[in-house]
């Protein structure tokens, strides 16, 4: 007498569907609470900063926008002012995460800090804010009165 040993099995594409599912539902629970946000930006610094000339020109698009505000708190609130920036100014294929890191859009050469140097004057009322392009003062915006 042969014996019948067909069973119900899964099929091996369920198998690996639901795989690939657990790992993505994984990453995302993981990257959700914090777990991989500092992994994805050592990534990022790791693989390189924007090129300078990328930058001065996202920086300079945003001073354009920030010259349309109608307020101090709204320029202050700025891409311009807020938004920081890697970039690999030794061209070195690496990201030094003192000194070309975090670096704001009027960061300008100096002796202890480069950047993208770019100036952004606007017009407020009756008040013209200037920001000096090479000023390495972190707090340039947020100063402002």
């Amino acid at each position: 007498m042969a014996l019948n040993n067909k069973g119900q099995g899964l099929p091996l594409s369920f198998i690996v569907i639901a795989a690939i599912s657990a790992l993505v539902l994984i990453l995302v629970i993981a990257f959700t609470i914090g777990g991989l946000g500092g992994f994805f930006k050592q990534i990022t610094i790791a693989g390189g900063g924007s090129d300078l000339s990328t930058v001065q020109s996202a920086c300079q698009n945003s001073c354009n926008t920030a010259q349309l505000v109608t307020s101090l708190a709204q320029f202050k609130s700025s891409d311009y002012c807020t938004k920081t920036y890697a970039i690999d100014l030794s061209k070195d294929g690496k990201i030094n995460s003192t000194t070309e890191t975090k670096l704001h859009c009027w960061y300008g050469p100096s002796t202890t800090v480069n950047g993208p140097a770019v100036p952004c004057t606007v017009q407020i009322g009756d008040r013209t804010v200037d920001i000096l392009a090479a000023n390495t003062n972190s707090t340039a915006c947020s100063a402002l009165n």
